[in-house]
């Protein structure tokens, strides 16, 4: 079991709870407004401050997930993602997901199972788009106003070898176990969904520029330290967590092209849960439903420990010898996010993407 698991694996009701209170208070009311003057991508050329398009994002997210099985219930993933459900963008394809929205605005309770050393954790996002990661099952109670605002999204994620065998053992013994509870249930908050939807375009531009999110993502809105980067990726990679649980590197190859066959080789993050490279089109959802990731289950390594990994088509990638790892690419100016779950924070911050090169350069 990893350490984070040992410490936080017994939770039991209120240990996490905060002392009660009758309203919530307003999103992102505990700062004084972010100034986006200079940026590279500045939202409000677009329509939108940086705090109304953070939250749009995230109330986004929330009104399309309610409308699969409403408020205050958890809609159950029956496998990994795929390729033609856009839920959102950037999706781990490592876990089997569980997704509730909650009104939390007289507060809520989730009960998570028991899984042993599996991987499971529950990330809690606000409409500030900060995250809240509880580690391992038990019991846990959220007050009135623990969350600013009055809805939050919670993600499950359970780790799976990604066979039938696993997923069904997830979906029936697992899923089964989670609940949540909460009087409140009100609707969703309106959002200005074109505006976001612009705004976003905008901030990807920027996102695809990033060589990494590292220390972005946070609970607290005062905490943020480069407002900035943390626009950029909400419009890219909605949902991060904070390092110690998560890390991300994304990737963006100037003018990629679908029907070229790329290479590179990569050390192995050091982790102690697992490490991840998913291959996603420009605008952040997967390509397709194989060869869409190579993780720390399915690697084959080179003789040295590192493994290599080959970008393209089928038939791009046709005639090259060797090929150990291989991820499908069916779009140009394909991208990828290399993930590390629970890393060694300072071996990842250090670490050195390579670059991808067309084979036989």
């Amino acid at each position: 079991m990893s350490k984070l698991c040992s410490l936080l694996s017994a939770a039991v009701i209120g240990a996490l709870a905060l002392p009660s209170a009758v309203l919530a208070a307003e999103p992102f009311a505990s700062i004084q407004p972010i100034q986006s003057d200079g940026w590279a991508a500045d939202p409000q050329d677009q329509g939108m401050s940086p705090e109304e398009f953070i939250r749009a994002e995230s109330l986004h997210f929330m009104a399309n997930m309610v409308g699969r099985e409403g408020i205050n219930n958890f809609f159950h993933f029956q496998s990994l993602a795929q390729a033609e459900d856009r839920w959102v963008v950037s999706p781990n394809n490592d876990v089997i997901y569980s997704m509730a929205i909650v009104d939390a605005s007289d507060g809520f309770t989730l009960t998570l199972p028991d899984t042993g050393d599996r991987f499971i954790t529950a990330q809690i996002v606000s409409e500030e788009h900060m995250s809240r990661q509880l580690v391992g099952g038990g019991v846990y109670q959220f007050e009135a106003d623990s969350f600013p605002g009055s809805h939050v999204a919670i993600g499950v994620r359970i780790g799976t070898d990604a066979t039938d065998e696993d997923v069904q053992f997830i979906l029936e013994n697992l899923h089964t176990k989670m609940k949540v509870e909460a009087s409140a249930s009100g609707p969703v908050p309106a959002h200005d969904e074109e505006a976001m939807l612009r705004v976003r375009d905008a901030m990807m531009e920027e996102y695809d520029k990033m060589s990494n999110t590292f220390g972005l993502m946070t609970d607290d809105v005062t905490k943020v330290k480069d407002w900035e980067r943390f626009t950029y990726a909400t419009a890219g990679a909605w949902g991060l967590a904070a390092n110690e649980y998560a890390m991300y590197a994304p990737y963006a190859l100037s003018g990629a092209k679908a029907d070229t066959c790329y290479v590179a080789t990569y050390v192995q993050p050091i982790v102690d849960q697992f490490w991840s490279i998913t291959a996603y089109n420009n605008e952040k959802y997967l390509m397709a439903n194989e060869n869409n990731i190579v993780n720390t289950g399915n690697a084959k390594l080179n003789d040295d420990g590192t493994f290599t990994v080959h970008f393209g088509s089928r038939e791009a990638c046709a005639g090259v010898e060797g090929i150990k790892n291989f991820i499908l690419t069916t779009e140009d100016d394909w991208t990828f996010l290399m993930r590390a779950y629970e890393p060694d924070v300072a071996a990842f911050y250090d670490y050195q993407m390579p670059e991808i090169v067309p084979v036989g350069e």
